[in-house]
């Protein structure tokens, strides 16, 4: 069964303060349609807070107290909690894409760390939207339209953390999803948290046969490779194939990372890797281990430009 949602609902008078706006003008949004609102026993008027933060978005208006009510921006945030996680997901789940890459790169840009937001908020997030489909509650796509507002997001995201090493060339990491995996979002989530560390990223995206993969390790001579793994669909011939790739892998010096919730225990017993992960925490946590000691990386952060 899908979470229950418990989605900050706010009165006219603190939806007015947010946006600078008089109580009335509010209201008189509200009664002519283009602020959607509830109302209470008593009629009161009452605005759910991703209502508020996409209004405001649409009509130009400031966010930042409205932030802050979300409890992510100026500073104000130490991690990804459930009210965060209610308002992206009530985003993606109505389709506000601006108003969900917007939450999603506020959130990112308060705790700067992918993994984080990975496992705190895009996982849960999803994993909820994916229940909902599952039973029926949401159709599937809606479920797709969810995880498209995402990648791109994580697509933003990426192309704003630029790879840099200290007096030296970034590492090269490569990555994908077997055959069959159609997946991307943990794909980019691996990427975000590598170039957060310095490195130089190959994601070769979903659907990739592993003499494929292969074949890039033999051309780009990466220092790490992942394979995120979701789905299998022929679990006995990835094995195959995967006794053929690692130790050539092996040999030329590549550490190998494989994750994913398609690796079982059983499958995993039968297969040799550098590192296994469940989250993507645990990536960054090897990543960071092998990452070579010829100087401290440089911020990659792009701080001139707003999120």
């Amino acid at each position: 069964m899908p979470l229950a949602l418990h989605e900050p609902l706010l009165k006219t008078q603190q939806v007015a303060e947010a946006l600078g706006v008089s109580a009335s003008t509010v209201k008189r949004w509200v009664d002519s349609g283009v602020l959607k609102a509830s109302r209470t026993v008593g009629r009161h008027r009452l605005v759910s807070l991703s209502e508020a933060i996409r209004f405001a978005m649409e009509q130009n208006l400031p966010q930042d107290r409205l932030a802050v009510l979300l409890g992510v921006g100026s500073g104000s945030i130490s991690g990804i909690d459930d009210p965060v996680r209610t308002a992206v997901e009530t985003a993606l789940r109505r389709g506000r894409a601006a108003e969900a890459r917007s939450l999603i790169g506020q959130a990112y840009a308060a705790v700067k760390d992918a993994a984080r937001l990975a496992d705190d908020l895009i996982r849960p997030v999803m994993e909820r939207i994916g229940h909902e489909w599952s039973d029926g509650t949401l159709d599937v796509y809606q479920e797709h339209r969810a995880s498209r507002i995402v990648e791109v997001a994580l697509m933003g995201l990426i192309a704003r953390v630029s790879p840099s090493m200290a007096g030296a060339v970034a590492p090269l990491a490569i990555g994908a999803t077997p055959e069959g995996d159609h997946y991307t979002l943990a794909g980019l989530l691996c990427e975000l948290s590598l170039r957060e560390q310095g490195w130089d990223v190959i994601n070769l995206g979903p659907n990739l046969p592993l003499p494929s993969l292969a074949k890039a390790v033999r051309v780009h001579r990466p220092r790490l490779v992942w394979f995120s793994i979701n789905h299998l669909t022929d679990p006995e011939r990835f094995v195959r194939e995967y006794e053929a790739f690692y130790p050539s892998a092996s040999t030329m010096g590549v550490a190998v990372c494989l994750g994913g919730p398609g690796l079982d225990g059983a499958l995993r017993a039968r297969l040799v890797a550098a590192s296994f992960g469940e989250r993507i925490v645990h990536l960054a946590e090897f990543a960071r281990r092998i990452l070579p000691a010829s100087g401290p990386r440089s911020d990659p952060w792009n701080t001139t430009e707003g999120h």
